[in-house]
């Protein structure tokens, strides 16, 4: 059974160094310098944006300014996503080639690095289903959504669990409409979205529920999961690419 590192690491009043961490972990692992890793982290109050997103598209700039809503551009695909406190996101990397996902095609991949959030939330009692491309949802309702980055042999896959967000923030500062329909909050797209303490229908503790999620994937992958740390170079890049990258409005409004 081979083992995985476990980072649990945030620096959550600050998603712009959250980002650089995420990178500098997928540079390690390109490096061989770290072993497949699976993280556990979370921001507070950040729109965060997808590579090729265009800001001005689908988040409310002047409520994020107005709020002190931090907007960031992740390095990974997909569209804006909405953090606070109540969301948990998790981290997954691996190799291209890792005998998990070789030979899957992305669609297929994105499935099955799902499949741990999907295990762990059913020890809870919670019954999630993935649905093309990339998303869990408890019956209708979507509760869960990931994006992946790929270059020189690596994948980062990582997503976030709504858990006891502020829904009508995350409508606000995503520039959606929310709406009833049939008693049930969605957005202007008629997306319905959950969150674990309504499906639960109490409070989930954070750190029970990271171990909870952590022995969710131990299961699904066959992995043995080890606490570890941030590594020297991995602090070093991270810094370098807050400085150089994260920070900049270049990086985070060029689109």
């Amino acid at each position: 059974m081979q083992q995985w590192r476990l980072l649990d690491t945030e620096t959550s009043v600050d998603a712009l160094m959250n980002m650089a961490i995420e990178e500098a972990i997928f540079l390690a692992r390109v490096e061989k310098a770290v072993p497949p890793t699976i993280r556990f982290w979370r921001n507070d109050r950040a729109v965060l944006i997808g590579y090729s997103q265009n800001v001005n598209a689908g988040v409310n700039l002047k409520f994020c300014e107005r709020g002190g809503i931090q907007v960031v551009r992740r390095f990974s695909g997909g569209g804006a996503v909405y953090h606070d406190l109540g969301n948990l996101n998790y981290t997954i990397v691996l190799d291209v080639d890792h005998q998990l996902i070789r030979g899957l095609d992305i669609a297929e991949s994105y499935k099955f690095l799902c499949s741990g959030m999907i295990e762990g939330l059913r020890t809870l009692g919670v019954q999630a289903s993935f649905r093309p491309s990339s998303d869990l949802f408890v019956g209708e309702r979507k509760i869960s959504g990931s994006a992946q980055s790929r270059k020189r042999g690596v994948v980062l896959h990582h997503g976030t669990l709504l858990v006891n967000s502020d829904l009508d923030l995350l409508m606000e500062a995503l520039d959606v409409r929310p709406e009833k329909v049939s008693g049930k909050r969605v957005c202007s797209v008629k997306k319905p979205v959950t969150r674990l303490r309504d499906e639960l229908g109490w409070e989930v503790e954070m750190t029970s529920l990271k171990v909870i999620l952590a022995r969710g994937f131990e299961r699904a992958f066959s992995i043995r999961l080890a606490q570890g740390t941030i590594t020297s170079l991995e602090q070093e890049t991270a810094q370098n690419l807050y400085r150089d990258k994260y920070s900049r409005r270049e990086w985070n409004f060029w689109r």
